[in-house]
């Protein structure tokens, strides 16, 4: 019986090369970028309500798509439902001022009376999304800072 002799350098590319040949591509992976804005609408002034009852904040979070299946999808599917937190930055307390859900349309608010209370820097942060079933991955992001003015300051 005549033996073969193979080298080790051949044993070695045909197994890494099975490997490759037997892997799963890589799933093409919907992703989009996110913005998100916040405003503060303190309402008229009323002198015998000082906390400005009509207060609220608003604002819209915008998805951006960044490859070519997300732009297929269309931004849907990472503005609507998208949860929403609002925090004072100047309270040292690591509790949430609002935790609120974006509409079909991005768009969402929560109500800022409590806010005349508590004033100071108030920041919305729009949390990421995955959406497993669809592999669908929407980035999260902070939007711009909104001063809330304590209520016996008069505003210009």
């Amino acid at each position: 019986m005549k033996k073969v002799f193979i080298p080790a350098a051949a044993v070695a590319v045909l197994a890494f090369g099975g490997v490759a040949v037997g892997a799963k591509p890589q799933e093409n992976k919907a992703k989009f970028d996110s913005e998100i804005t916040l405003n503060y609408n303190q309402g008229p002034y009323d002198p015998y309500d000082p906390y400005y009852e009509e207060a609220v904040f608003t604002g819209d979070v915008d998805a951006t798509p960044t490859n070519d299946r997300a732009e297929s999808l269309g931004t849907g599917k990472c503005e609507k439902n998208r949860q929403v937190i609002i925090r004072n930055r100047d309270d040292d307390n690591s509790s949430a001022y609002a935790v609120v859900r974006t509409d079909e349309d991005g768009q969402y608010s929560a109500d800022a009376t409590q806010a005349t209370k508590e004033p100071g820097t108030y920041q919305a942060r729009v949390v990421k999304k995955r959406k497993v079933a669809l592999n669908i991955k929407c980035k999260g992001d902070k939007s711009n800072e909104v001063e809330v003015p304590d209520p016996g300051t008069p505003t210009k």
